[in-house]
């Protein structure tokens, strides 16, 4: 496949592999990898940081492991990255930040530990999708989510710990918002009534 110079789609969706992913993808000008649901393991390569043409990285339902990768953080073009669904551990990297183009962010179903870096999501402006739901992060939520106006749909679940709920007021235009088992204490704002939520 390396010798494929022009190929910048792989759609593996839902099949059966395992193994890791193969280095020789590394010259390729990507901009869409979706492995889904396979069973392939192994860290994700610091070699991922050379694709910078990707858009989307979707490697949820899968058996990877290992920490997150800092060299995520120079895919400036990416705009989804679904990574639920493995046993990935360690903290979130800060090099997250660097991400100004993303829109939705799932990492649902982890192992990672310690607190959510509040300046990944600081320039997130375009984020209209964020899931955390038992993910193994501690609380609070990061108050930069209250930075997101965009952010349409937020799910955080199983945080360990106790937060306050989260200061949402910087979007108008939500339709989910879950916070299930969060450990939640205080009252619920008032500002939640003025959005066009379908499921709370």
């Amino acid at each position: 496949m390396a010798r494929l110079r022009n190929l910048n789609i792989i759609d593996f969706t839902r099949n059966y592999l395992n193994g890791t992913i193969p280095v020789e993808w590394a010259t390729l000008p990507l901009m869409n990898l979706s492995l889904l649901g396979n069973r392939l393991s192994g860290e994700i390569p610091q070699w991922i940081g050379n694709l910078t043409n990707l858009k989307n990285l979707d490697l949820e339902a899968n058996q990877f492991t290992g920490h997150l990768p800092q060299e995520l953080g120079e895919l400036l073009n990416l705009e989804i990255l679904h990574l639920s669904s493995n046993t990935f551990s360690g903290n979130l990297p800060v090099d997250l930040a660097k991400l100004n183009k993303i829109q939705d962010f799932r990492i649902n179903d982890n192992r990672f530990n310690g607190k959510i870096p509040e300046r990944i999501f600081q320039n997130w402006t375009y984020l209209y999708r964020l899931e955390m739901q038992a993910s193994g992060f501690e609380g609070p939520s990061p108050s930069g989510i209250a930075f997101l106006k965009n952010l349409t749909e937020l799910r955080i679940s199983d945080i360990n710990g106790t937060m306050s709920f989260p200061q949402l007021s910087a979007s108008k235009i939500w339709r989910s918002l879950i916070l299930r088992n969060c450990g939640l204490s205080g009252g619920i704002p008032e500002y939640i009534g003025n959005f066009d939520l379908k499921y709370l």
